[in-house]
């Protein structure tokens, strides 16, 4: 699934010309098959490799996990009330498979292009899409989760000032119904009477 959030040429949708990517993604990993739980980095962009590292705390493992693939497992453990607390406490960031914050280079893009702040979002929704599509490919459901707190992401990961920024949340899953909603049919608000006439 995350693989097909790196950019590549030719490929949509990160062939719009946006230019270079700025947005990693951190992981929370509760649930998955041959990844031990804990907190792993998915480098979209590995020129910004190191400036991550220096930024990040010394503890971390940066354990590669794939030759070849830009993931790290930065440290191993669980982390569900981790990701379930900076997700607003709610649950389905700790009940997932993982969950994860988009992680942007901040500073320096913006002040060499105050425009680049709306384009780091533009990144962010991007990558929500292909994870809201991989995700239903692997017959499991995701979602974006709206309401997150930045502060404890980056004391979790050692992130100091503005030179990096947690943007944006996502968690991926299984699917739990919420029967707490209910669905009608399209312009059920604009059906006539059974007793109306037509003439």
């Amino acid at each position: 699934m995350i693989d097909k959030t790196l950019p590549r040429e030719l490929c949509a949708p990160f062939d719009v010309g946006l230019g270079e990517s700025h947005l990693h993604l951190f992981l929370f990993v509760h649930r998955v098959t041959s990844l031990s739980p804990g907190l792993y980095i998915f480098v979209r962009n590995e020129d910004q490799l190191q400036e991550f590292k220096t930024n990040s705390r010394e503890e971390f493992a940066w354990q590669t996990v794939e030759a070849g693939f830009p993931l790290y497992l930065l440290l191993k453990g669980n982390f569900q009330r981790e990701a379930t607390l900076v997700s607003c406490n709610q649950s389905i960031a700790g009940d997932s498979a993982f969950s994860l914050g988009m992680i942007a280079r901040f500073r320096a893009p913006i002040e060499a292009d105050p425009h680049m702040y709306r384009r780091l979002f533009w990144e962010s929704g991007m990558i929500g899409q292909i994870l809201y599509l991989e995700a239903e490919a692997h017959g499991v459901r995701s979602t974006g989760i709206g309401c997150f707190f930045d502060d404890p992401v980056h004391e979790i990961i050692g992130l100091h000032g503005n030179d990096f920024q947690d943007l944006y949340h996502f968690t991926v899953g299984g699917p739990v119904e919420d029967l707490r909603l209910e669905t009608s049919p399209p312009y059920v608000h604009l059906k006539r009477p059974s007793n109306s006439r037509h003439g």
